[in-house]
């Protein structure tokens, strides 16, 4: 069963998922706890997917006519290769702190960690639906009638849903910006608690998920940044989001994402991001 955050608005970003191929398909829900629905087939020669940390849950079905597979994916905390395969893809990235409930798995295990779809929901009418199509709205609709039960179930029976939407609304209200000292009186609880309870839903210390969410940050805006007055601008951004200044900026997004961000800005111009990227 699924938790909620109570309709946090946020955009996690996965580029190098959008580099690996010639067209991303992105469909926006922002609702139901689920940040949006994507497929993409990995037709770009000498290119990984690449997985960065996000603080998301990530489901995604390899539709391969011979080798079909799906796993349920956590957040990693440094960048990680997720699959070299030519094929297409279909995923749903949910919202960052959605949590999962299940008999089998907590949410820890998710961390770093890919688990098969059908160790943990035991769908397999599901799975060949959507690993048998290359129809992305018809993936989108057999995957929310399954999901829609199980979301509507969850809402109530998480007896801590309040604790937690207030909690994700704190750390992405400041992008991260917030202490757990900050979050616990805040809260009205104890560092303790608060620190026991967020790894206990999350999987994650909350001193990790609000540098993972500070990173989404500073990704989006450097998405938006226009190469040109990219050196004027970077000193500021880092103040902004809350670095002690452009050296420990640099520093953090080089730990999460293998370059940094003056080469990340380039490679976006270089194969024309916004172009492979569709929003339908």
């Amino acid at each position: 069963m699924i938790g909620d955050q109570n309709k946090i608005i946020v955009s996690p970003k996965q580029p190098y998922f959008v580099m690996a191929t010639s067209r991303y398909y992105k469909a926006v829900v922002m609702d139901y706890g689920i940040s949006h629905f994507y497929s993409f087939n990995n037709d770009v020669i000498g290119s990984s997917v690449i997985a960065v940390p996000d603080g998301c849950i990530d489901m995604l079905f390899c539709c391969d006519d011979k080798q079909p597979y799906a796993n349920i994916c956590g957040t990693v905390l440094q960048p990680r290769v997720v699959n070299n395969l030519r094929s297409y893809f279909f995923g749903i990235r949910f919202m960052p702190g959605l949590s999962f409930k299940f008999n089998n798995v907590v949410m820890s295990d998710f961390v770093e960690n890919e688990i098969p779809f059908l160790e943990v929901i035991k769908d397999k009418e599901l799975f060949d639906k959507i690993t048998t199509s290359r129809d992305f709205n018809y993936q989108i609709q057999e995957f929310m009638k399954m999901y829609i039960p199980l979301y509507q179930k969850s809402q109530a029976d998480d007896k801590n849903l309040e604790l937690k939407s207030f909690l994700l609304k704190k750390i992405n209200a400041t992008a991260g910006q917030i202490k757990v000292s900050e979050l616990a009186e805040n809260a009205g609880y104890s560092v303790r608690y608060i620190n026991k309870v967020f790894s206990q839903e999350f999987g994650l210390p909350p001193k990790i998920f609000c540098k993972l969410i500070r990173f989404q940050h500073l990704l989006s805006n450097l998405n938006n940044f226009d190469k040109n007055i990219f050196d004027a601008n970077l000193a500021q951004l880092s103040i902004e989001l809350g670095y002690y200044d452009q050296s420990h900026m640099i520093r953090d997004f080089y730990e999460l994402s293998n370059t940094t961000p003056g080469k990340y800005i380039h490679s976006l111009k270089k194969i024309e991001y916004n172009k492979r990227l569709i929003v339908i």
